[in-house]
């Protein structure tokens, strides 16, 4: 290993070029390049790119070629999974030496006939996969699917969209205007909400026109649940009750209860809270895309900091911790126009 008291530039930026002129420290940079954090990403011929994540983020480190087109990837507990379109999951580890052992991974198949994946989200120590109108729970320390359920009774609907927050998983089935929510422990259905109803009544139908209202995006950010729609809509709804709010309430008084659940192996799991909404709180953006929404992005922001500023901008009293913690959220929106 080697000691950097002073990281170099290409730690710094993650941009400038790394000197061959020292031949040991070019190899041990390029190895920890995949001990450290990493950013990956899926490709439609069945590709998987992986960059660095602390230095030369434009270079990429490794690639594996999967059978068919990777659709999502999921990071959990040292484990990535990739989602295929053949209706198989790749799991990743990383081997002795910490690095990712692309070349050695996994394969999971959800079932037959084969479908694509087309969501897949982690919920606690699981990870959820949206196959048709079903769902599979997989456990990625087993490389098993622990769970499967009906999410939708028609066979040929599809899960598009997940969203996980506390104890409750949000889902959205493809051409539907419904959000469905499901406990993420018992996978219990617990609400319906449909977003038409509230589009056309701010909108009015003629706004909408022949088109019917479908859910392309979904997001949880905020104790809100952010929804796009495919007329370039933004809707967003406050959950009923906080997470930290409420874990941070709890913690302070004693001998208060605490729900506890138990999975089918007796492995107890405490319980935070339901997020249930009610369209009647929701807020609408008026300034919608002129198309489908297709995702959302929660970006930290700083109140006394701008784009032009960095951390190293913030005065030497300031901890790291308080410069760092973010004051507010940006959601961004993306969508075609």
């Amino acid at each position: 290993w080697i000691v950097m008291k002073d990281p170099p530039e290409i730690i710094k930026d993650g941009i400038s070029e790394l000197s061959k002129d020292n031949p040991l420290a070019y190899e041990h940079i390029e190895k920890m390049s995949s001990v450290l954090p990493t950013m990956w990403m899926g490709a439609q011929n069945g590709s998987i790119y992986v960059h660095s994540s602390v230095a030369q983020w434009w270079r990429c480190i490794h690639t594996v070629k999967l059978k068919d087109a990777v659709l999502n990837i999921v990071h959990i507990k040292g484990r990535v999974l990739a989602a295929m379109a053949n209706g198989t999951v790749a799991i990743f580890h990383r081997g002795e030496d910490n690095q990712w052992e692309l070349n050695n991974y996994h394969l999971l198949d959800l079932g037959y006939p084969h479908y694509s994946i087309r969501c897949m989200i982690v919920v606690h120590n699981k990870v959820w996969c949206g196959y048709r109108n079903s769902i599979h729970v997989l456990c990625p320390k087993t490389l098993s699917i622990e769970k499967t359920f009906d999410a939708h009774p028609r066979k040929e609907s599809q899960v598009r969209q997940l969203a996980w927050v506390g104890d409750g998983v949000w889902l959205s089935i493809r051409l539907d205007s419904t959000l469905r929510l499901y406990h993420a422990h018992t996978y219990q259905h617990l609400q319906d909400v449909d977003i038409e109803p509230f589009i056309s009544k701010i909108l009015g139908t003629g706004k909408l026109g022949f088109s019917f209202v479908r859910i392309t995006a979904l997001a949880v950010s905020c104790s809100r649940l952010w929804i796009g729609t495919g007329n370039g809509v933004i809707l967003s709804v406050p959950l009923h009750e906080p997470c930290r709010k409420r874990l941070s309430e709890d913690a302070q008084l004693s001998g208060n209860s605490i729900r506890v659940y138990h999975d089918d192996k007796d492995n107890l799991m405490p319980g935070t809270f339901v997020p249930y909404c009610s369209m009647s709180e929701a807020q609408l953006s008026f300034h919608g895309h002129k198309d489908a929404v297709k995702f959302f992005v929660a970006v930290p922001g700083q109140g006394d900091m701008n784009s032009i500023t960095s951390l190293s901008d913030v005065k030497e009293d300031d901890s790291y911790e308080k410069a760092s913690k973010p004051k507010f959220m940006y959601i961004l929106s993306g969508a075609e126009g």
